[in-house]
């Protein structure tokens, strides 16, 4: 898979499967979509190439899953997954075009039933996704995903009261850092819930307004970038704005839409969880690194920390200090290998 565009690249971007490895991967999520498990058309479009442009969905058990169809839900997955198996096996999908697929479980021991119900076609499935977890469950979920077979991924989900609420917070957020440790080089995002915080507080953010303008939403926000940010990427919270068929020249949600994804950016989050199709294209262009960011990066991991502490960026008007940006670089140089790099002020947008 790649991610491309009808752009004037500087550095092209780079193909990935999900067999590439984590610090690929962990930037390849990208735009994350999310899909009923009880969808049956995924497969059939996906080898039709009629989603060519969904580079990572979930398949979801959770909260687009009525009780009732919990088990039909379980029973799709097998089916989607198989199809796409059996469609690579015949050479009708190729299978560097089967997109990254995690399934969002909504209770204990679903990993497991999902793997055995999977059989050999488990390894088309990327991770699972872990919502509502917290303190006191982050352990048994781990020991459970820790005794699947394959190479797989966790994400876990922080999104509930426990998070939320502040004579609560700083514990839960610490404890499921801890534990996690056990298990890091597997856990390819940490993923946040800005509408079920909003949900707690009975509060509904408008088509002009960020998440960030929510001060007790974006109080947990920095919590959790504050604990989980340095040794993982953490994904935006999902933007419940998308693009209206019956008015396509109504682009608010577009707008509102880049507006909060540059606020992530600067908040630290990367990718964010999407709920239609028309949020991918937006999302995916957004984490396109500008080329002369991508031009500094290099210099600074390039820079030999025990010659040179301080140098003049390459644009001749940026500072740059290799203890002080040695991350950030990282992080560019890592979004620029999957998504390419544009040169921004010789007029080529992103958005």
């Amino acid at each position: 898979m790649q991610y491309k565009f009808d752009l004037e690249y500087s550095t092209q971007p780079q193909m990935f499967s999900r067999t590439s490895g984590k610090e690929v991967l962990q930037y390849a999520v990208g735009g994350l979509l999310y899909m009923p498990a009880s969808n049956t058309k995924i497969a059939k479009k996906i080898i039709n190439g009629e989603y060519s442009f969904v580079k990572s969905m979930v398949l979801d058990l959770e909260d687009s899953l009525g009780d009732d169809l919990v088990d039909f839900g379980m029973k799709s997955i097998s089916r989607t997954v198989t199809v796409l198996a059996n469609a690579v096996e015949r050479s009708a999908l190729a299978d560097e075009n089967v997109p990254l697929i995690f399934v969002r479980i909504r209770g204990f021991n679903q990993m497991s039933a999902v793997v055995k119900a999977l059989g050999s076609a488990i390894k088309y499935i990327t991770g699972f996704v872990v919502p509502k977890f917290d303190r006191l469950n982050c352990a048994r979920y781990i020991d459970e995903f820790s005794a699947l077979p394959g190479n797989l991924y966790i994400m876990p989900i922080i999104e509930n009261k426990q998070a939320l609420y502040k004579q609560f917070r700083m514990e839960n957020l610490l404890k499921m850092y801890d534990t996690l440790n056990w298990i890091s080089g597997r856990v390819l995002n940490i993923r946040v819930g800005g509408a079920d915080f909003c949900s707690i507080l009975g509060i509904r953010r408008g088509i002009t307004d960020t998440i960030y303008d929510i001060g007790a939403v974006r109080s947990v926000l920095e919590d959790i970038i504050n604990v989980f940010g340095r040794s993982y990427v953490v994904s935006g919270p999902v933007w419940e704005f998308f693009r209206n068929k019956d008015n396509p020249a109504d682009t608010a949600w577009k707008h509102g839409l880049c507006n909060e994804l540059r606020r992530d950016r600067l908040q630290g989050f990367i990718g964010k969880t999407c709920i239609h199709p028309s949020q991918l294209p937006v999302v995916q262009k957004s984490l396109i690194v500008q080329f002369t960011d991508y031009r500094e990066a290099v210099s600074i991991l390039g820079m030999n920390e025990n010659i040179i502490g301080v140098s003049k960026g390459v644009s001749g008007n940026r500072m740059n200090e290799v203890k002080t940006h040695i991350n950030w670089a990282r992080k560019t140089v890592g979004l620029a290998s999957v998504y390419g790099t544009i040169d921004e002020e010789r007029g080529v947008s992103r958005y």
